[in-house]
């Protein structure tokens, strides 16, 4: 295995590339608010458990936690991080309640949500530029997810105002899939673990740490949940008579 350049894991960010996640963090999470609202849900515990797992994995990235024991079997992100939020949404997908809730959120405002990927890529080219990541993770290099936050918004006015297809809207829902795979495998097989395949000498570290752990720990997690909420509502209706909510 070739030899890992660990040199820029705790070198000092730029101010404004900290405070584009924070933002790109809060967007996200106001977004989905906003559809479990218009479903008829309560922010209140939605709220509390957001907060109390973003401030969870800060305490962990903070602490040094994700930045250490770096050969791990499973990848310490893997474990504190991935594992966590893939458990809620198959809990989500696979409980009855939690299909009845993916069931009730509006269309639209989960396709919204991807336009967070746009202020997201940006923030990793920035990070590219400080070499704390890859510059195939980037849109300079093998990521192209950008677009899937660039389309997100035109996507969704066009179903609100139904002018959209539902083949139309399978296929973007199925494009951007493809496209957040291929980001989260290439930022999987550059971080400097046991299991890294890409770029040793300017691995994926930027991820261990504060606050960008909420990309792969929080971002990812709802941008994934938001494709599979919209076509398991495609699924149902193919199943039914009913229309899926705009």
């Amino acid at each position: 295995m070739p030899t890992v350049n660990l040199e820029y894991l705790n070198v000092p960010v730029p101010a404004w590339l900290s405070v584009l996640f924070v933002a790109c963090t809060s967007f996200t999470a106001w977004l989905l608010a906003q559809a479990i609202q218009r479903a008829g849900g309560t922010g209140t515990y939605y709220w509390l458990i957001v907060v109390v797992w973003l401030t969870v994995q800060a305490g962990l990235a903070l602490g040094g936690f994700y930045q250490t024991n770096l050969h791990a079997l499973p990848p310490r992100l893997v474990l504190g991080a991935l594992l966590p939020v893939v458990a809620v949404i198959l809990a989500i997908v696979i409980s009855p309640q939690g299909r009845r809730c993916m069931a009730r959120l509006p269309i639209a405002d989960l396709t919204a949500i991807s336009v967070v990927r746009v202020g997201v890529e940006i923030g990793l080219y920035g990070l590219a530029t400080h070499r704390l990541i890859p510059e195939l993770m980037t849109f300079s290099g093998r990521n192209f997810d950008v677009l899937s936050g660039l389309t997100a918004p035109v996507v969704a006015i066009l179903w609100r105002n139904q002018r959209l297809s539902r083949g139309g809207l399978i296929a973007w829902n199925v494009a951007a899939l493809v496209l957040l795979a291929i980001i989260v495998t290439l930022a999987l097989l550059s971080a400097p673990t046991l299991v890294q395949q890409l770029a040793f000498e300017q691995p994926n570290v930027g991820v261990l740490r504060f606050p960008f752990v909420w990309l792969p720990a929080f971002i990812v997690p709802v941008v994934l949940f938001s494709h599979i909420a919209s076509l398991y509502q495609w699924l149902r209706h193919s199943e039914s008579t009913s229309h899926p909510k705009k």
